[in-house]
């Protein structure tokens, strides 16, 4: 077995972990008393996203051997994933038990803390993270996420900054043109702004060109390739570039996201508009003749990026709008695209969702914007999708877990960002029955 271990290892350190993981489970099977086999089958499996079984792997390593100490520290971690966060907090306790000094442990518990709706707990437990290791960036990143989830945009936007000192940051840039920081003036002068994050935060955002056009500036906007064809219908205006292109000259540079930092916004002063966004004509009269005037067209998409910790349990299982599905009269169509296709194939019995073949240039969300204006609603998960249709000003309901992310907000059901939003909330953690049960009553109610 021992040639077979080495392969396996080779594979793991390679990356290849789906080639690892069954020589893994191979060996456990042959040798169930060797806990570091089962600790490295626990991180393939992990690596996998396979959090259930890597769960079990890591606790008969444990069984085995009590005193490894860092599995409490890691199977903490597996089970924020698992949506498990009691059991997760738990696991951390125990682990800062033995080593009190463990600033990522800190900042894993109050991210813990943060998911069971404890913020005051949790913003406690990331200062103690930052007391231990003040240059450690998550700690300071996830209290500023605390702090905007509480409306409290004063502490948590200056804390916002320390995502570009995250380890692994979507992008950071340098520029030898000083950074505009909302003192300087730059009436008449070029400030270049640009997007470090994902398609959904391009879209929200993209409103804050507004601060810096109202102060004068010609604003040239970097943004992922794929968007540069839907945001040219964006409103106010501003000229557009893809992600790596940079222009000849600027003055003044800024990331999109920290706008609102230099220009001192609050959650009162969040600037929104019924719709910001349009549909390209000839493709939305296209998507109207296509799917056609009948029935109640609800578009749907039920699955978002889950990548990062925090945003795991986001994500609905498209199943869970067959309570909405057998309404008369309503008809689903799918917006969704990439993870979570694959669900269309095992619907229960008798639930419909209409398909079609959308967005497959290199342009992103142009269909899908033009499909949504044709739509009398869109049903969203906290993702891309959501913010596309409240960009649009087409009704959106979102269903947020029980703890969303920070933009979201806590206790309350409309959004300053999108009037034609609403937001259906989980009553406890993993409930999307009472989500989907919610929004079928208030279907019921407008008679569809």
């Amino acid at each position: 077995m021992a040639g077979l271990l080495d392969q396996a290892l080779a594979l793991h350190a390679r990356g290849e972990l789906s080639e690892a993981e069954p020589l893994y489970r191979q060996l456990a099977a042959s040798d169930p008393d060797n806990a570091v086999l089962f600790i490295n089958w626990g991180h393939a499996l992990g690596g996998l996203r396979q959090f259930a079984p890597a769960l079990a792997a890591y606790d008969r390593a444990l069984a085995l051997e009590p005193g490894l100490i860092l599995l409490h520290l890691i199977r903490g971690d597996v089970l924020q994933w698992l949506l498990r966060y009691g059991e997760a907090l738990q696991s951390y306790d125990r682990f800062l038990g033995y080593v009190p000094d463990h600033a990522e442990a800190w900042n894993s518990r109050g991210l813990a803390l943060q998911n069971l709706g404890r913020l005051v707990e949790a913003l406690q437990s990331y200062s103690r993270a930052e007391a231990l290791a003040p240059g450690l960036a998550a700690p300071h990143l996830y209290r500023g996420f605390c702090h905007l989830l509480m409306q409290d945009f004063a502490r948590g936007l200056p804390l916002y900054e320390w995502r570009k000192r995250m380890p692994q940051p979507m992008e950071v840039r340098q520029y030898p043109q000083p950074l505009w920081t909302g003192a300087e003036d730059i009436r008449g002068r070029i400030l270049f702004s640009y997007v470090e994050q994902g398609f959904g935060d391009t879209i929200q955002y993209y409103r804050y060109v507004s601060f810096a056009l109202a102060h004068g500036a010609k604003v040239i906007l970097s943004v992922p390739d794929p968007l540069v064809a839907l945001l040219k219908n964006a409103t106010p205006a501003v000229e557009l570039s893809g992600r790596d292109k940079m222009p000849a000259h600027f003055d003044f540079h800024i990331p999109l996201a920290s706008i609102p930092l230099a220009m001192g916004m609050r959650a009162d002063t969040i600037p929104a508009s019924k719709s910001y966004l349009s549909a390209e004509p000839g493709r939305a009269a296209h998507w109207t003749a296509r799917l056609g005037s009948h029935g109640l067209r609800i578009g749907i998409a039920w699955r978002g990026k889950e990548q990062i910790r925090g945003l795991e349990g986001k994500s609905f299982p498209v199943a869970a709008l067959a309570r909405i599905a057998d309404l008369p009269n309503v008809r689903l169509i799918s917006l969704q695209k990439g993870d979570g296709i694959d669900q269309l194939a095992h619907l229960p019995a008798g639930m419909k969702v209409e398909t079609y073949d959308f967005d497959e240039g290199p342009d992103a969300f142009r269909d899908t914007a033009a499909m949504m204006s044709a739509c009398d609603l869109v049903i969203s998960a906290d993702s891309a999708p959501a913010h596309l249709a409240g960009a649009l000003g087409v009704p959106c309901w979102i269903a947020l877990k029980q703890v969303p992310d920070w933009r979201w907000f806590l206790d309350r059901n409309d959004s300053p960002w999108y009037p034609s939003v609403r937001l259906f909330r989980q009553q406890a953690m993993g409930d999307w029955d009472s989500v989907f049960d919610a929004m079928r009553r208030e279907l019921i109610s407008r008679k569809v």
